[in-house]
């Protein structure tokens, strides 16, 4: 994962005690909920035993189900330190519980049950107790209890949320209100809890208060200790002034942040001081000192990690989580300038330097004696060594025509009939070369515009990158997108890590809250996730991998991969026309990412070594245009424009493209000049035919695109046209060709030896007399090893 994500998705526990083990995480998880089960259950509100505990087990039971366990062993310990009677009620409430949320017809919020059980289970007890109805005193007392446990239900609720959204989740004023209130109710717990000279109670307040302090400054700990100490106080119906005390503590201690942990510690000493001979009503002892003292010793000794991320909670650091985007940002925007500019340098290559020379376009031009004077029985008079001026005449008459006097080319035009007994025909192919040189300086024009263009597209982007590179920009990664689709179609999932992005390769791992058991695990990567993930990524997925997880909390982990359903075979089978001479055609066959597959066959025209040249060099190019993801059809467009360029050789090729989406089970084709291809669907044959002229050949110029659906276990045959013979007829040809593949499909032959093999049959009833190249490949599924199995008899 990146800097960014790791400061984004801070949301398990493994993250933010990473230098524990999950089972020491565990641990130290099960020793928190077991302390804290044990003074909820002695909590005392205005002299009498409130039952805290069940509100506490009502909502850990839910969402911290690995450590509830821990809890009821901490909340029966903690009500048999008061009596064998709490510990009764506790468990007689407890079950009361269990049975309101596991009837069958009706299952009652959280709080209402929480005080139902404890209405009815208080009732139970003092009937017992009193022999029948119990006093309105006591009545009074249960009432008590009801509102107390409805509210601090609720308040557990706000603070303990789900384990995965525990620190990621946001801190309000509703979340730390309802810690403070929890923390007062666990503080009444303690009071009582005092070893000789060091009570728990004291030193678990002050310790609260200089972290408050430290972490939150005057503000924060100046509430806490309000809060606290009013809760305390108001509990225990005496020693309310104790709470002037714990506000000026809060406060002196916060005032001295700035300056360090040391003068937190000594601020916090100056209002019990100053009570200490102000009031001496007040509890100010040798035990409260002492406690005091060692509250004041273990913050000291506090890690200062600790401390800091309990300060960015309360004050997060916006400027750090910005700077990394900014970075992510800014390497990532470079990476795709780069490869612009790489894309342009191609391009400028291709239109410009490769098809660009000062031949072209010369500004002295070289008089040669063209076709009508080679042809001409005057040649050697005219052209020879006594020549009489036929060059010298060529050369006025084309300067008179770059020039706009009339007359000078009718004087131009005059010598040359005067001097030459074909002057008609001359003068018709002077004419021709001038329309020729005219559009050459076109075409040299265009491309270098198109060149200069490309480049000041650079540049301009260029420069806007570098600006960008001082602005500090909001983006959304792929995981936060990922997560709000999920969101959107109430899917909880509380981490996304992208393991991989790359198309056809993709790998995520994505974590959600359990359910009740496999079966729905599967149905809902099926029904709900895999939906999400195609809208997302715009290709299929599948899922790799499910694992369930109990540590530090329950939740379920799934991979998903993405989907290459399908796999790809395929043989050459390549002939020349004659054997010691070059075949004009050429092929290539590649993958683009794994879930897509290129296939070219180019047909050069002629036999020579010069139409090889050109099919190879327009299936390198083209494979050249692809990697830096051009459109298929725009680059055939551009391949023709280029090579329609070179006006000095008439050579032109053929292209038969085809691409394989192994992902989705399609083929897509384009043609220019080239055979059909052939779809082979066990008895069923489908033909894709082109009619459009050959790259290079015509200047209009248009490229037949078709797309079919592919099944598994489809043969698909591409051919060059030198597979028939023009002696032969054309349909009986095709049909024998197929008729042959059908036949060797059907016995079964591995695709290395069908295609040799139907060749070789075809050649010994129709001679090919021309360079011949077939591709034929097999599409089938992709069967994974688990799905092999065999019977045993």
């Amino acid at each position: 994962m990146s800097n960014i994500q790791m400061l984004n998705q801070k949301s398990t526990w493994q993250e933010r005690f990473g230098q524990y083990s999950i089972k020491k995480v565990s641990l130290l998880l099960h020793l928190f909920f077991l302390f804290l089960a044990f003074f909820l259950s002695r909590a005392v509100m205005f002299e009498a035993v409130v039952p805290f505990f069940l509100p506490l087990w009502a909502i850990v039971r839910q969402r911290y189900e690995n450590e509830k366990w821990a809890m009821f062993v901490g909340g029966v310990l903690g009500a048999l330190s008061l009596s064998i009677g709490q510990s009764f009620i506790l468990l007689l409430q407890l079950v009361i519980y269990e049975l309101l949320i596991r009837f069958r017809f009706y299952k009652p919020p959280t709080a209402v049950a929480v005080a139902v059980a404890i209405f009815f289970g208080q009732f139970i007890w003092q009937g017992i107790a009193h022999m029948g109805i119990p006093p309105f005193m006591v009545q009074l007392y249960v009432y008590y209890e009801v509102i107390f446990a409805f509210f601090m239900t609720i308040f557990v609720k706000l603070f303990f949320v789900e384990p995965y959204r525990f620190w990621s989740s946001s801190w309000g004023y509703e979340r730390v209100g309802a810690g403070l209130v929890i923390l007062a109710v666990v503080l009444t717990g303690m009071h009582a809890l005092t070893i000789s000279y060091f009570s728990l109670f004291t030193f678990v307040l002050h310790l609260a208060i200089c972290v408050a302090a430290i972490t939150g400054g005057v503000t924060v700990a100046a509430s806490v200790s309000t809060i606290i100490g009013a809760l305390v106080g108001i509990s225990e119906l005496s020693f309310t002034g104790m709470i002037a005390v714990y506000a000026l503590t809060g406060v002196a201690s916060g005032l001295f942040k700035r300056i360090g942990r040391t003068a937190v510690v000594l601020g916090s000493f100056i209002p019990s001081i100053f009570f200490f001979f102000y009031d001496a009503t007040l509890p100010l002892d040798s035990v409260y000192f002492v406690s005091v003292l060692t509250s004041c010793v273990v913050f000291l000794l506090l890690p200062q990690k600790m401390l800091d991320f309990l300060e960015n909670l309360i004050h997060p650091k916006r400027d750090e989580v910005l700077l990394k985007r900014q970075e992510w940002l800014t390497e990532h925007a470079s990476e795709k300038l780069e490869m612009f500019q790489r894309f342009v340098l191609f391009m400028k290559e291709l239109v410009f330097d490769h098809f660009t020379s000062s031949e072209n376009v010369s500004e002295y031009r070289k008089i040669e004696p063209g076709a009508t004077c080679m042809n001409c029985f005057r040649y050697e008079r005219c052209w020879g060594k006594n020549h009489i001026g036929m060059e010298e005449n060529i050369r006025r008459w084309f300067l008179a025509q770059s020039g706009l006097n009339e007359e000078d080319q009718l004087r131009a035009e005059e010598q040359i009939r005067i001097r030459c007994v074909k002057s008609s025909k001359l003068l018709e192919e002077l004419d021709y070369q001038l329309y020729n040189d005219k559009m050459n300086g076109q075409f040299y024009h265009g491309k270098k515009m198109i060149a200069l263009q490309l480049r000041d597209l650079s540049n301009h982007l260029n420069k806007l990158m570098e600006d960008m590179k001082n602005e500090t920009l909001s983006f959304k990664t792929v995981e936060e997108e990922l997560s709000q689709h999920f969101k959107r179609v109430n899917i909880d999932c509380f981490q996304i890590d992208v393991l991989n992005n790359t198309v056809g390769e993709r790998l995520i791992v994505c974590s959600f809250v359990n359910t009740q058991n496999k079966d729905d695990l599967y149905l809902l990567c099926e029904r709900m996730i895999l939906p999400v993930l195609y809208e997302v990524f715009s290709e299929p997925f599948q899922v790799e991998r499910i694992s369930n997880h109990q540590k530090p909390f329950k939740h379920f982990q799934v991979r998903f991969r993405s989907a290459v359903r399908y796999q790809i075979q395929y043989d050459v089978y390549s002939k020349a026309k004659n054997p010691n001479v070059v075949s004009g055609d050429s092929h290539a066959v590649f993958h683009i990412h794994p879930g897509l597959v290129a296939i070219m066959l180019s047909d050069g025209m002629g036999h020579s070594r010069e139409a090889k040249r050109e099919s190879r060099r327009l299936v390198h190019l083209m494979r050249e245009c692809l990697s830096y993801n051009m459109n298929p059809e725009t680059a055939m467009h551009t391949l023709h424009y280029v090579l329609s360029l070179n006006r000095e050789m008439d050579m032109y090729a053929t292209i038969d493209f085809a691409l394989v989406d192994l992902q989705k089970g399609e083929l897509w084709s384009w043609k220019a000049g080239s055979m059909s291809t052939y779809i082979l669907r066990g008895e069923r044959l489908i033909k894709v035919e082109g009619s459009s002229a050959p790259v290079g050949f015509m200047p209009v110029f248009s490229i037949e695109t078709e797309k079919v659906n592919l099944l598994a276990d489809d043969y698909v045959v591409m051919v060059s046209d030198g597979l028939f013979s023009s002696k032969y007829d054309w349909d009986e040809q095709e049909q024998y060709f197929v008729k042959l593949l059908k036949s060797k499909i059907r016995l079964g032959m591995p695709i290395e030896a069908l295609l040799y093999d139907v060749m070789d049959h075809y050649q010994s009833e129709y001679e090919v007399e021309d360079d011949c190249t077939v591709i034929l490949f097999n599409v089938s599924h992709v069967v994974p090893k688990w799905a092999v199995f065999k019977t045993v008899s």
